[in-house]
C-alpha cells in the first residue's frame, strides 16, 4: 500500500510476523486464512491505534488470497 508511511508498515509487520508466530507455538497452521483469523480476533481486544494496525493487517492479508 503506496500511502502507508514506513513506520506504519512495520508495525503491520511485527503484528503479522506475531500472528504467525503465535500460531505456530500453538501447533496451528499459518496459512492466509488462519492469519486473517488471528489478526481480526486481536483486532477485537486491541485499544485505539493498535486496533487500526490489526485492521491495515488484516486488509493487506486479504489482498494475497485472491
Amino acid at each position: 500500500m503506496s500511502t502507508d508511511k514506513p513506520a506504519d508498515m512495520a508495525d503491520v509487520h511485527a503484528v503479522v510476523g506475531q500472528a504467525v508466530s503465535s500460531l505456530l507455538k500453538s501447533g496451528k497452521t499459518a496459512g492466509l486464512q488462519d492469519i486473517i483469523a488471528f489478526l481480526q480476533h486481536q483486532q477485537a481486544r486491541s485499544v485505539n491505534g493498535q486496533r487500526e494496525v490489526y485492521a491495515r493487517a488484516v486488509r493487506i492479508v486479504m489482498s494475497m488470497v485472491n
